[in-house]
């Protein structure tokens, strides 16, 4: 073998060796991620099992037993067992109080059964509380019932919402880190849920206003929920829905204590779908609002369409130049696409509509993936021209829908969210006359689509909305990155360990 040869060879040899050396340390590294990503999946498996069942556990079986076995005052929401007290915070759980007087303790009752917002407020002979927190300077000798949740004892005066809220005050991160330890120790638990309080400053004596709920005046200021509305009219104030939090006098509008900019013309009206977020309304000028949200003002006037929809999931609003809706992840009034249709829109029912020519109808979907977002969908679909369209009869006075002809044949338009579909083709005579003579049956209907006497029918897709869940809760995402960090300080742990 000649020199160069050999040399040759070596220098291969070399080369292969090194890649080797650098193939087993790739090899080495992916297999460290692996591993790596394997306790971090497993660990995080096993602390979120194991975290969510210890505090089930405390919760669970502790507050079973309490309302089993515990004392309860009254008709209020207080029970007494193994010398603690205790008031349900919906959507928290069970608190207890504070530095409560057991043997002076006792219920705060109007005698007005009717009154549901004394059932979460109590006192002893040191303090008076508002659910499981004791309001700071109330003097429980004194105490005086206003009603609508306003009480004082001739000096202070508070409201005391009979409505749990998110505590606001408790940062996510701090949630976490008590829950953590409130789940391997005897401390209590995280207020992530109170009933919330609120000062009232104002010398004069409040009485509660008559026909609106949680509101009082002193004959010239109003509060409702304990904050002052501002230039309120008592004479003339009121709901505007008796389900929503927009209230009204004869001139101004407000969202829950706040004065929204527009002046009331006597045409508000909430609407929402079936299920679904709800929106105040201005009927004459074609102004809309979410909450205290105002959609673009300069875009006005806006057409609401899908009132007491079910088969959608947003709520659609028209102007001369395109489609909207509200986003409730980005919290703000998005834009669908450009006004598709000609003249004036009116509601053939609250699935189906029309403009000055043709018929249109909604369609709302879900979709759901694994390991992925949620995306809840909203289409309109154009199914046909207006003319020649005629109505033969409602079902259940409308309520399950109503018989369409156009022809010689039959539809039935759905009004039932349970079906998926807003408009199906009858099929045969015997189930005209059935949905035509008979009050209706959600079953029945049911079995007509199941054995193909009802006929899906399928127009053309002219708009397509999707809104996804964009991002977790904070909560949710305080509880991941917690345990995120746990896992990440056992991983590094474990390394230590392993090349020692």
């Amino acid at each position: 073998m000649k020199l160069e040869d050999f040399e040759e060879e070596f220098d291969f040899k070399k080369k292969k060796s090194d890649f080797d050396e650098d193939f087993k340390f790739k090899k080495k590294r992916s297999s460290d991620t692996l591993f790596i990503i394997k306790v971090i999946s497993v660990a995080l498996i096993v602390f979120s099992f194991l975290f969510s069942f210890l505090i089930m556990r405390k919760i669970g079986g502790s507050e079973y037993e309490i309302e089993e076995k515990g004392y309860k005052y009254g008709r209020s929401q207080f029970i007494k067992y193994q010398g603690k007290i205790s008031v349900p915070v919906p959507s928290g759980g069970r608190y207890f109080l504070e530095n409560v007087d057991i043997s002076s303790f006792r219920e705060v009752d109007s005698g007005d059964v009717s009154d549901r917002s004394t059932l979460v407020v109590g006192m002893d002979k040191n303090h008076v509380y508002c659910g499981n927190i004791s309001l700071p300077d109330l003097n429980p000798d004194k105490l005086e019932i206003i009603g609508n949740g306003y009480y004082t004892d001739g000096t202070n005066t508070y409201f005391c919402s009979p409505n749990p809220e998110r505590n606001e005050k408790l940062p996510g991160i701090m949630e976490f880190l008590q829950s953590l330890v409130y789940s391997y120790s005897k401390t209590k638990r995280p207020q992530s849920y109170i009933y919330p309080y609120t000062k009232i400053e104002n010398e004069k004596k409040l009485q509660a206003v008559k026909d609106l709920y949680l509101a009082a005046t002193d004959g010239e200021k109003v509060y409702y929920k304990g904050k002052l509305l501002e230039n309120a009219d008592l004479k003339t104030l009121k709901s505007v829905d008796m389900y929503t939090e927009y209230l009204a006098d004869k001139e101004n509008v407000y969202y829950k204590s706040k004065l929204l900019p527009i002046k009331n013309n006597g045409r508000l009206k909430v609407v929402s779908l079936e299920q679904g977020e709800k929106f105040l309304y201005d009927e004459i000028n074609g102004y809309v609002f979410k909450e205290d949200y105002f959609f673009d003002r300069e875009k006005s006037p806006y057409k609401a369409l899908g009132n007491k929809g079910n088969h959608m999931y947003n709520m659609i609003f028209v102007n001369n130049e395109g489609i909207y809706y509200y986003d409730n992840e980005e919290k703000k009034e998005k834009r669908a696409g450009d006004n598709i249709f000609i003249g004036n829109l009116e509601e053939v029912s609250p699935n189906i509509f029309t403009d000055d020519e043709n018929i249109y109808y909604f369609h709302g979907y879900e979709v759901r993936e694994r390991y992925k977002k949620t995306s809840r969908n909203t289409e309109i679909y154009y199914l046909d021209k207006k003319v020649n369209w005629k109505k033969v009869a409602d079902i259940e006075n409308g309520v399950y829908g109503s018989v369409w002809q156009k022809g010689d044949k039959y539809y039935y338009f759905n009004n039932l969210g349970i079906i998926d579909n807003a408009i199906y083709e009858i099929a045969d005579k015997e189930t005209l006359e059935y949905l035509i003579n008979n009050s209706g049956n959600e079953n029945r209907i049911k079995e007509f689509i199941e054995n193909g006497k009802l006929i899906q029918t399928v127009g053309e897709k002219k708009v397509e909305i999707a809104v996804e869940d964009k991002k977790m809760p904070d909560n949710e995402k305080w509880w991941f990155l917690g345990a995120l960090a746990v896992v990440f300080v056992v991983v590094i742990i474990l390394r230590i360990k392993e090349n020692q």
